[in-house]
């Protein structure tokens, strides 16, 4: 539930803003427009016919004699009193000199009035203009004697109330229409925040609880669209921030198993050498040489433990220089030689290409060198191991093949982790720190390329290490 101030920062009432912006702005906006055009043309039609009635009226006058025949002023009353009464509006005849001639009303006949747009006419023959502060229009045609002199002009007055009044109802009924608008977006926007802002909102108590530590929840995935996407991509992510979570308490485990071991062995042939009385000096050396097997154990599991460290903060820089991949292979296989030899494993290399890249020569070849010994430990005696160097356009290509014991499929995601072993059964008879294959995937990882694992249980395996030919 939104507390305090957060609804201003809320999906819901930005979606209410941006539909009201998009929709209901531009429509005021269009409709005032529409409303002032609307309003503009009445006039502008109302201000034609007035002043064409004019001009009409003061023809009627000048064919008629009106002014300068005394005889036809009953005619005269009748024409301005009757063409007032059918048009609705107000006509009046105003000499040069400002007097009333005639007025339909009655009432100014006979008085002065000043009126600028019967100045205007009688000066330029026409002339209209709408008093907004009256609202009215005035329109006036002059009349002419028989000289061709402007001796006086048709005023008409009509009001524009209907004009504003119908302006005024279109506005209210503008109003009850724009407050419709905005019910039927509420309603739109509680159903669309209601399909789009609920799964946001659920996506974040995962997202919360993720951070707290609960990678145990995922997001309940539903369709194709975007929101699956990030689900699923979410869902990838936290799998793989719980397999690092236990990959770093199985690693705090397995180091301090690793350690506890030779310590625990140092401590009970310590404890034997001062326990036991006249011992024979080849018991003492014996039991030396086993204290300082296991210091070197010790001392080798915290050298890799720190090139690992290393390794993955880049504190060691890579020397990079042009490097014959397939001498590197030679050498590094000729060096594990006599190591296979003593399990009467061959030892195979394929020269498909030559390959020359730039690398780090000694960081790479004990990435190599890992593999294969790797190979070694876990294939049976009287098996083979076969290397491969090839490349294409974009990339140097090393397959490492065995004819061990495999890995299983649900292990594969733990070769490259620190300390794993495939046979847990001979995990301390196979020798090593379980930390080679790391160091080997770190150092692949440094150089832009990837190690991918091929194998089955019983069946042996492939590991193929792929680099970019230009880093």
């Amino acid at each position: 539930m939104l507390r305090n101030k957060d609804w201003l920062f809320s999906w819901r009432w930005k979606l209410f803003v941006i539909f009201i912006t998009i929709s209901v702005v531009p429509l005021v906006g269009f409709y005032m427009m529409m409303l002032a055009a609307t309003n503009d043309y009445y006039i502008r039609d109302k201000e034609t016919t007035l002043l064409a009635t004019a001009n009409i009226i003061a023809g009627s006058i000048v064919r008629g004699n009106f002014l300068t025949d005394p005889a036809t002023r009953h005619d005269f009353d009748e024409v301005i009193i009757e063409r007032g009464r059918d048009g609705g509006f107000r006509v009046m005849v105003i000499d040069s000199m400002g007097l009333v001639v005639n007025d339909s009303f009655g009432s100014e006949t006979g008085r002065v009035l000043v009126v600028p747009e019967v100045i205007r006419a009688i000066e330029a023959n026409n002339r209209v203009n709408t008093r907004f502060a009256e609202e009215s229009v005035y329109a006036a045609a002059a009349i002419t004697n028989a000289d061709g002199d402007n001796v006086a002009a048709v005023l008409i007055v009509s009001s524009i109330d209907e004009i504003l009044a119908y302006g005024e109802e279109m506005q209210e009924r503008f109003v009850l229409f724009v407050l419709l608008i905005v019910v039927i977006l509420t309603v739109l926007v509680l159903v669309i925040s209601k399909l789009v802002i609920n799964p946001l909102n659920n996506f974040v108590r995962v997202v919360e609880r993720a951070g707290e530590g609960h990678f145990d929840e995922k997001i309940h995935i539903r369709g194709r669209d975007e929101y699956s996407k990030l689900g699923r991509a979410f869902n990838h992510m936290v799998s793989k921030l719980a397999l690092s979570e236990n990959s770093r308490e199985e690693f705090v485990s397995n180091v301090s198993h690793e350690l506890k071991t030779p310590l625990s062995s140092i401590k009970v042939l310590t404890e034997s050498i001062l326990l036991m009385e006249n011992v024979p000096t080849e018991m003492y050396t014996e039991f030396l040489k086993d204290i300082n097997s296991e210091v070197d154990r010790m001392n080798n599991i915290i050298n890799d433990l720190l090139t690992l460290v290393k390794l993955d903060q880049h504190e060691l820089p890579l020397n990079m220089k042009p490097t014959d991949i397939n001498r590197m292979t030679e050498d590094t296989l000729r060096r594990l030689a006599p190591l296979a030899a003593q399990k009467d494993i061959e030892l195979f290399y394929e020269n498909i290409r030559p390959v020359t890249i730039s690398a780090d020569e000694m960081k790479l070849s004990l990435a190599l060198s890992n593999i294969v010994e790797n190979g070694i430990k876990y294939t049976p005696e009287e098996g083979s191991i076969t290397v491969t160097v090839d490349c294409d356009h974009q990339h140097l290509f090393i397959s490492v093949s065995d004819t061990g014991i495999g890995i299983s499929e649900e292990d594969h995601p733990k070769v490259f982790t620190r300390f794993f072993r495939a046979d847990k059964t001979r995990n301390r008879e196979t020798g090593g720190t379980g930390l080679g294959l790391a160091i080997s995937h770190q150092t692949v990882l440094l150089h832009g390329g990837s190690i991918r694992l091929d194998s089955k249980e019983g069946e042996g395996s492939t590991f193929l290490v792929r680099i970019p030919l230009r880093g």
